[in-house]
């Protein structure tokens, strides 16, 4: 099996949306119109789940109601295999009580576990608060494993944890501390459910980079706080709108050079998993990480500018990908990266040979 293999799948289901926030990563719109078939998410997940059974499988878009009966069909194929599903979702739909509940009774009946809904203040303009609150309220008590929801802010945003907290009328603990690192995960309320509130950092992917300005991020103190290997390349691989395996749901990776691994056909999957191992490059933002490339780079190509500082390590693998000169200067050196990548690779198995099955 191929050392990076993915642990957990994200189906971006469509890219249209109901919304076209400005800060979207995925570039997300209601105009757009890609979307997925019953038989690619069904082929995705079936011949992953043969090499190496998935923990998760994540419904995400654009926003994944839209696709109606598809949505609900790959959910109860997923749930059949006996894999946690979970949506992320605007709660657009949640347009009145009656409406809130519905879906939810949908959802749960096609088989979802887990419900994370979208909140922040770039939602605002498209979907009101109201909505997010239906849907909290009409998820309560209803056999999920966890409803979560997700914020991201900055220092100048209006919803915030706090704000999110005080609208919904409860206290809720939170994902990740103060310097991004995640916590151990609630125990469960009385109703068996684990009620959450994700809270992450604004980031300038997508469309952000047109939308949102320095003084409405958050900049780690310390750069080294980035440093390290990515654990979403390949291990948390999505298949795109258009039937595309790539390399994360981080940011829009469809035909990207490199984190596009190729079109999902019958019997190919495992094999577009096996052409990702092979690039160097991938290998490197996995094991080594987005900044130890981007080091790599600037010390044998100082001509190639790159940003004063980031807020995210998903900024700076999105500064690396999507820019040429940079892809063709680790082209030029590929043997000194790939030396690195191999090192890292035989770490990695030597320390899973280490793990003794009882």
């Amino acid at each position: 099996m191929a050392i990076l293999q993915p642990r957990q799948l994200t189906v971006l289901t469509t890219s249209q949306c109901t919304a076209a926030c400005g800060h979207c990563s995925m570039n997300s719109a209601p105009h757009r119109r890609d979307r997925l078939s019953f038989d690619t998410i069904r082929t995705t997940i079936d011949e992953l789940q043969t090499q190496s059974p998935l923990g998760v499988i994540i419904f995400a878009g654009g926003e994944p109601t839209l696709m109606g009966e598809t949505l609900l069909d790959a959910i109860a194929h997923a749930d059949g295999l006996g894999i946690m599903t979970r949506i992320v979702t605007n709660a657009s739909w949640a347009i009145s009580d009656a409406k809130a509940e519905a879906k939810i009774r949908e959802l749960r009946q096609a088989g979802l576990g887990e419900l994370n809904i979208s909140a922040d203040d770039y939602h605002l303009p498209w979907i009101p608060f109201d909505n997010v609150e239906r849907a909290w309220r009409a998820a309560k008590s209803r056999g999920f494993s966890s409803v979560v929801i997700a914020n991201c802010y900055g220092p100048n945003s209006l919803v915030t944890p706090d704000y999110v907290m005080e609208r919904l009328g409860e206290r809720l603990p939170m994902r990740f501390d103060d310097q991004g690192a995640p916590g151990s995960l609630p125990p469960a309320a009385a109703d068996g459910t684990v009620y959450m509130l994700s809270n992450s950092y604004l980031q300038r992917l997508g469309r952000a980079h047109a939308n949102v300005a320095d003084h409405d991020l958050i900049f780690p103190q310390d750069e080294s706080g980035l440093a390290g290997s990515c654990p979403w390349a390949v291990r948390s691989a999505a298949l795109s709108p258009q039937g595309r395996l790539v390399a994360c749901c981080g940011m829009e990776a469809e035909h990207n050079r490199v984190l596009d691994f190729g079109a999902v056909r019958p019997g190919e999957v495992q094999h577009l998993i096996e052409h990702a191992n092979r690039s160097v490059l991938v290998n490197a933002i996995a094991l080594l990480g987005p900044q130890f490339v981007q080091q790599f780079v600037r010390a044998r190509r100082g001509d190639i500018p790159f940003r004063e500082r980031y807020s995210t390590v998903c900024e700076i693998c999105e500064d690396l990908v999507s820019r040429e000169a940079v892809t063709d200067a680790v082209d030029e050196h590929i043997g000194e990266l790939a030396a690195a990548v191999g090192l890292a690779r035989l770490t990695l198995e030597a320390t899973k040979a280490e793990v003794v099955p009882c």
